[in-house]
């Protein structure tokens, strides 16, 4: 059984923070196996395309630090403006705040 028989989420559209390296890459290219519309933000472009060869999909990026509350009002309007909607919001972006010992 692969991936896109275990969930469908065709017309669904997915947002993943932190989404281009990393647990939050993996994460993308699932969503993107299973069908979804994937939107990915974070401080830095990746650096390679996240895409799917199963469905023929490429992630949406978005240059955006989810620190800044503005920033993250004019992301979430273009992913609404252009999707219609938004069905996940995963969460991945971020660390532990740097503490000085």
């Amino acid at each position: 059984m692969d991936k896109a028989e275990i969930l469908d989420f065709s017309g669904k559209t997915v947002i993943v923070t932190g989404g281009t390296r990393g647990l939050g890459r993996v994460i993308s290219e699932y969503f993107l196996d299973a069908g979804a519309n994937v939107v990915t933000c974070a401080r830095n472009a990746p650096e390679k395309p996240i895409f799917s060869e199963l469905t023929n999909k490429e992630a949406v990026f978005f240059e955006t630090d989810v620190r800044e509350p503005e920033k993250v009002e004019s992301f979430i309007s273009e992913v609404v403006q252009h999707f219609g909607r938004i069905d996940v919001l995963i969460n991945n972006a971020g660390g532990a705040p740097s503490v000085k010992s």
